[in-house]
């Protein structure tokens, strides 16, 4: 039951849900907090009989406390995996649970169990899209505590999925991500592939936010205060937009008093 729990949760979780949209960092907590509502959401409509989509038609049982999983339900499920690893269907519908759980409830210690089971998934099927684009997404936040390294593997997986769909904004926007969260920086290389993505979607929140915060940091910032008054246009109510026009505000008084 614990292992069935898990893959109900996930398919709840990415039904309906735009998976390119998670990603943690200290920057972006509008985004973790939306993400959060809308999984809440996704619950409860599941719950409610509504079909998840994401190749399953397993969907999201009872009601909303049931996606509640205790630690010892949690542990059992990853031994479960740990246990069969040559069942790649198990291991990729538990790994995508365990990295949603973790993302939807802050518990990253599950960060490198998701991982694990990831990567199994995806040596025995290297060309699973979705198992990719999970695996350099949970690499990528897990290299948020300052593993370089694991963010150039997340790079790397980002890059292979562009290649199979190089149409996908979400994940070049990703792809940008990781060279503006690399250590050092590179916010110059990241704003190339957030640019990319916009000629895509001239549109697209998550990139426009994206784009804003790096230009600010790169002193560009006449193309910042367009981004943000573009990205105002598309939601008003963006969490992110008081903190970044406070930035541009301080980096515009910077570039004044340098003069």
């Amino acid at each position: 039951m614990t292992t069935e729990k898990i893959i109900y949760l996930a398919a709840g979780l990415i039904g309906g849900f735009l998976i390119g949209f998670i990603f943690a960092n200290s920057a972006n907590l509008g985004e973790q907090e939306s993400m959060r509502a809308e999984l809440a959401r996704l619950r409860a409509g599941v719950a409610k009989g509504e079909r998840a989509g994401a190749g399953s038609n397993a969907g999201l049982r009872g009601d909303a406390s049931d996606a509640v999983l205790s630690d010892e339900e949690l542990r059992g499920a990853i031994a479960n995996g740990d246990a069969n690893p040559n069942d790649i269907e198990k291991q990729r519908k538990i790994g995508r649970g365990i990295y949603l759980y973790a993302m939807n409830t802050g518990k990253t210690a599950l960060l490198p169990d998701a991982v694990r089971l990831l990567r199994r998934a995806h040596r025995a099927d290297p060309k699973d899209y979705e198992t990719k684009v999970l695996l350099a997404e949970a690499l990528f936040d897990l290299g948020q505590g300052g593993d370089t390294a694991l963010i150039a593997e997340a790079r790397k997986y980002f890059a292979e999925a562009l290649a199979m769909k190089p149409d996908d904004v979400n994940v070049r926007t990703e792809l940008g991500l990781t060279y503006y969260f690399d250590q050092p920086p590179n916010p110059r290389r990241a704003i190339q592939e957030y640019r990319r993505a916009l000629a895509l979607d001239p549109r697209h929140e998550m990139t426009l936010q994206s784009i804003a915060a790096a230009l600010i940091v790169s002193g560009e910032t006449i193309e910042a205060q367009r981004r943000l008054d573009e990205l105002q246009s598309v939601n008003s109510s963006n969490a992110a937009l008081p903190n970044l026009r406070t930035q541009l505000a301080q980096a515009r008084d910077t570039a004044r008093e340098r003069k």
